[in-house]
């Protein structure tokens, strides 16, 4: 749908387009009950397909550096209800099996697949590959529209829903409506939302004291679809199994640090950098060769006091926001997608 044929009038109207919101829309179009409702997406950013005209495709594919989510068996099983998961198939590595240890001491825990009677006990998907599969399912959505970029200014419920003011931020926005009515609007933004804070939306925040690092690290040898969990004295490492790019075997490291630590690993130099992380996870791997780019999250347990008014819904990290030693965030908001569409 264009921008000129967008409405003043949707059945839902989604904040958000990342994976969350953008895999709600998905989800109601697939549903048969709700397959006919108009859903507004907005987003205060470009699209990806649209930001990049030229090379959009060159966004979609896995780089070494590529980000990446693990998802449970029963996620998978969601997806796949809502037909996203044969578009996802191609950057998704099974985790065939799970080894956890803890540095210093004698054994370990090993989970494997075939002792469960199941192909694969969870999958790590190229964040690329999971957004390309939701915007190619988003572009074939006949009540689906999206208004990107722009903002939600103020939310104020009425009755029937909610009354939505938005800014477009575009120089010539006279196709864009300033304000669209909602039956239901779903908040899906991320952690940081401001239009909770202009509902008064009191979210409840610990501080964990942590950072988690996060990065992709090169191997000399195949991980044969192992995920690693290592709890170490600086703390636990995650190390999770990804598809190779150009023949190299891949992992994605979750390392997760306190404070001062986080910000004295991440000044290191890549060769310093991989010799700590060897000292730590052992060579269960092989050499490790390189590490790519690096990202650095403050940890901390944030959870909404209301994640639902009428003709209100949260969904997501602006919900709920977990230690990721768990891996439960994306599955969490899968498990609450697939509630929400079938109660409507």
């Amino acid at each position: 749908m264009q921008r000129e044929d967008l409405k003043q009038e949707y059945d839902i109207v989604i904040v958000g387009g990342g994976m969350v919101g953008t895999t709600l829309a998905c989800a109601l179009a697939a549903w048969g009950p709700t397959s006919a409702l108009s859903v507004l997406i907005v987003d205060a950013q470009m699209p990806a397909h649209k930001s990049n005209k030229a090379g959009s495709n060159e966004r979609e594919k896995a780089s070494f550096d590529s980000r990446s989510t693990a998802l449970s068996s029963s996620s998978k099983l969601i997806l796949e209800r809502f037909g996203l998961w044969p578009q996802l198939s191609a950057g998704v590595c099974p985790i065939k099996q799970i080894h956890v240890s803890d540095q210093g001491r004698f054994g370990a825990t090993k989970l494997d697949s075939a002792d469960f009677g199941v192909p694969a006990l969870g999958y790590v998907v190229e964040n690329a590959a999971f957004g390309a599969a939701l915007n190619s399912t988003l572009a074939q959505l006949a009540h689906c529209a999206m208004l990107a970029p722009a903002r939600v200014i103020s939310a104020t419920p009425s009755a029937t829903g909610m009354d939505i003011e938005l800014d477009s931020g575009q120089a010539d926005a006279s196709c864009d409506p300033s304000r669209v009515a909602a039956k239901l609007l779903v908040i899906a933004e991320g952690g940081g939302s401001s239009l909770c804070d202009q509902l008064g939306i009191m979210r409840s925040n610990e501080d964990y004291g942590q950072h988690a690092l996060i990065a992709n690290v090169g191997l000399s040898q195949s991980h044969k679809g192992v995920a690693f969990e290592r709890f170490t004295n600086s703390g636990p490492l995650a190390m999770l199994p990804l598809l190779p790019v150009e023949g190299e075997p891949r992992a994605s490291l979750v390392w997760t640090l306190g404070a001062d630590e986080s910000e004295y690993y991440a000044a290191l130099d890549d060769a310093e950098l991989l010799a700590r992380l060897q000292e730590k996870f052992g060579g269960r791997l092989g050499r490790l060769k390189r590490i790519g780019s690096r990202a650095l999250y403050p940890l901390s347990l944030r959870v909404a006091q209301e994640q639902i008014r009428p003709g209100l819904v949260l969904l997501g990290n602006v919900a709920h926001t977990l230690h990721p030693v768990a891996g439960q965030g994306m599955n969490l908001s899968l498990r609450d997608i697939e509630a929400l569409v079938e109660a409507l």
